[in-house]
């Protein structure tokens, strides 16, 4: 699931460490090795942080093996493996796979913006001595540079503008350059753009329901 997902399922309320947690580990992927994780440590007031992690790998692991994201997934690729790219896009199963996920966010910010409002307040909550000290326990590299990634990350907000289709397709993109694919063409951000077009306009249009299916893949 994408950060806004992680949020809405399992957030606790005002609760700045743990919703954090949620979507660190996300977050600080090649910057910090599992956190959360760390055996026979005594995360002491950090434990929320800590839950918060475990939380997200245990959601990811049941939401990957569940026949809601099956389902999704398999609409995305389709779509997205039939869509007229005008250079030879590769791994179109991962861009349908991450492009399911970040639809979940777009519906959300859509649907229920609130749920965006609360997830950037707990984290502008967040005290920036306790992340520091949180990641100073893992093994880390760049401490310094994820945490300045972590300030953009929160004052940006960038998840309000997924309604913006240009924007949406900007964020899909970055995901898609991070993998080590090369950038999308202007003109192929268009088709990718159509994509999300025929999805919403087909596959996920009762909004309501999806959202219903997702937290069902929880109960």
């Amino acid at each position: 699931m994408n950060f806004l997902s992680h949020f809405y399922i399992h957030q606790q309320g005002p609760n700045p460490l743990y919703s954090t947690g949620l979507v660190l580990p996300d977050l600080a992927r090649g910057f910090v090795k599992h956190p959360g994780k760390l055996e026979n440590t005594n995360y002491a007031h950090l434990l929320d942080l800590a839950l918060g992690c475990r939380q997200h790998y245990l959601a990811d692991k049941v939401f990957h093996g569940s026949e809601f994201f099956t389902w999704g997934t398999h609409q995305c690729t389709e779509v997205v493996k039939q869509a007229k790219f005008e250079t030879q896009v590769e791994r179109r199963w991962f861009i349908g796979h991450i492009l399911f996920e970040l639809l979940l966010d777009r519906i959300l910010v859509r649907h229920q913006p609130q749920v965006a409002i609360d997830f950037y307040e707990n984290l502008r909550l967040l005290q920036a001595n306790e992340l520091n000290e949180f990641i100073s326990l893992h093994e880390h590299k760049e401490k310094d540079r994820f945490l300045k990634f972590f300030e953009h990350f929160r004052k940006a907000a960038y998840i309000h503008n997924y309604p913006d289709n240009n924007l949406f397709a900007f964020s899909l993109s970055r995901i898609i350059i991070r993998a080590g694919l090369p950038e999308l063409s202007h003109a192929d951000k268009i088709v990718l753009q159509e994509c999300v077009w025929q999805l919403e306009a087909n596959q996920f249009k009762n909004a309501q329901g999806i959202l219903i299916e997702l937290k069902e893949v929880f109960k």
